[in-house]
């Protein structure tokens, strides 16, 4: 998966709030949007979201769909987090050269 989709993903508290709920235990669909302020079709929207980040996936069961976190999903949030620590290392050493030059320039 592309790391911007999962970035995306990620960046919503009420998408991170049903990976958290998913972590604890599969759930049906109602069962995942019980406590949210948000309507029922928003929650779908969300796990859509998460599902095309591949961090979560649907069971068919019946009529009804089963949420887990998705078995690769740890894949793509362990790229996520090497990518940010690329772009943290970036910016300690610009950040360190710029300290530096600030220090000479005294």
């Amino acid at each position: 998966m592309p790391i911007d989709t999962t970035f995306g993903a990620l960046a919503d508290s009420t998408r991170r709030e049903l990976l958290r709920r998913l972590a604890d235990k599969p759930c049906r669909a109602g069962e995942l949007a019980r406590g949210f302020a948000i309507s029922r079709p928003a929650i779908c929207k969300h796990t859509r979201m998460l599902g095309r980040a591949g961090l979560i996936r649907a069971k068919r069961v019946g009529r009804e769909r089963i949420y887990e976190l998705a078995p690769r999903g740890r894949l793509a949030i362990q790229e996520l987090i090497r990518k940010l620590e690329e772009v943290g290392a970036f910016w300690d050493t610009a950040l360190d050269a710029f300290k530096r030059y600030a220090e000479e320039s005294r």
